[in-house]
């Protein structure tokens, strides 16, 4: 019997893992994201940082890091906008972190396709830990749908949802008590629930394994100069009182987590409700759920970064971002009916994911970091 959130590291990162297969992530596959629907979400990314560097809260050289980067588009794309816009390129470093070996592969055959104005060798490495220090670059990470996809357990007021591994892997609600949650729960869900302040016999909901990784992301971003860190993904802040005020963790099951195959969507729920079995779901669906944005705030903050700005996709693009003046300056090269077809691209990027999505942005502090240790 399997927690649920080894279940699911298992079915997106195992061998043959649900993630492993580029292909499921397209309009063709089982679901698309904003990477996929225009080159301008990439242009847009592009132009920010294009403006940190003119406001010197980014300096050069810069290193510009993905993380979750499915095939390249995205970090394809900010370099081919960084090329067509300014003159930084030569002193820009590209890389990729990347610990699936296929996806390193199609990353690295897209990349090496693309043409630019001069040499660009895109680095994939397997973890941050692969890269040397560079304390005097800037760094610049950008990450799409990257919180989502960690793993989770899935807790159920003194339940923890398990996977058997029976003729029929079945969902079973293992029952918690004082003694056995230390045995049960791993390490990084009871460190959540311990940041939440929160009675793991009470609390209803997901606890995503996010600590590690972004204990990581500090250690990086501490290596160099300066750093920012932008990130999108759909969710709420205060996610988990949105169903109740009176709550204080409460997130209910029919949000997440949720199954993604072929573009339909299942909820955790309703999966259980039908007396799903959960083999059918290994490694052939994307599993996800809504990202709570005030405790990522929580734990990015307590790793040294600070907010710049927390707002919905659909105006982090247009105002902070640029992105109708980027397109406005491209349509004088690209034709009156290409201009139109972009346009449509951006309303499914500004209007369809625009509103459910959210756009962060973080610059790391040494000294807030100092501070919070002391």
């Amino acid at each position: 019997m399997l927690p649920f959130s080894q279940f699911m590291s298992q079915s997106l990162y195992g061998e043959n893992g649900y993630y492993t297969d580029s292909s499921k992530v397209s309009k063709a596959g089982d679901f698309y994201t904003s990477v996929s629907v225009s080159k301008f979400f990439g242009g847009a990314i592009a132009s920010y940082i294009l403006s940190l560097l003119e406001s010197n809260a980014l300096s050069l050289p810069l290193r510009i890091v993905e993380i979750g980067a499915d095939k390249g588009y995205l970090l394809g794309d900010i370099a081919l906008f960084l090329d067509a816009l300014g003159e930084v390129l030569p002193q820009c470093e590209f890389i990729i972190i990347e610990p699936l070996s296929t996806l390193a592969q199609a990353q690295k055959a897209y990349l090496g396709g693309l043409k630019f104005s001069c040499v660009l060798d895109f680095k994939i490495v397997e973890s941050f830990e692969a890269l040397p220090q560079s304390k005097d670059s800037s760094l610049f990470i950008i990450s799409n749908e990257l919180f989502d996809s960690f793993p989770c357990d899935v807790l159920d007021s003194g339940k923890m949802l398990c996977v058997s591994q029976d003729s029929k892997w079945c969902g079973i609600w293992q029952d918690l008590n004082a003694k056995n949650l230390s045995t049960l729960l791993p390490r990084q869900s009871l460190e959540i629930l311990d940041k939440l302040k929160c009675n793991p016999l009470e609390f209803r909901g997901v606890l995503p394994q996010w600590q590690d990784f972004i204990c990581n992301l500090s250690r990086f971003a501490k290596a160099h100069k300066n750093s920012h860190f932008v990130s999108f993904d759909y969710g709420r802040e205060n996610l988990s009182q949105t169903q109740n005020p009176n709550a204080k963790y409460y997130n209910p099951l029919h949000t997440s987590p949720r199954f993604y195959k072929s573009h339909q969507v299942l909820s955790l729920k309703d999966f259980l409700e039908q007396d799903g079995d959960f083999h059918t779901l290994y490694q052939n669906a994307d599993i996800t759920y809504d990202v709570d944005f005030t405790l990522l705030d929580s734990l990015l903050c307590e790793n040294g970064f600070q907010k710049i700005f927390c707002d919905t996709q659909a105006k982090v693009l247009i105002e902070k971002m640029q992105i109708l003046e980027l397109l406005q300056t491209f349509s004088q090269q690209c034709g009156y009916n290409t201009y139109l077809k972009e346009i449509h691209k951006l309303k499914t990027l500004l209007h369809t994911l625009g509103e459910g999505f959210l756009g962060i942005c973080y610059t790391f502090s040494k000294q807030s970091l100092k501070t919070r240790k002391i």
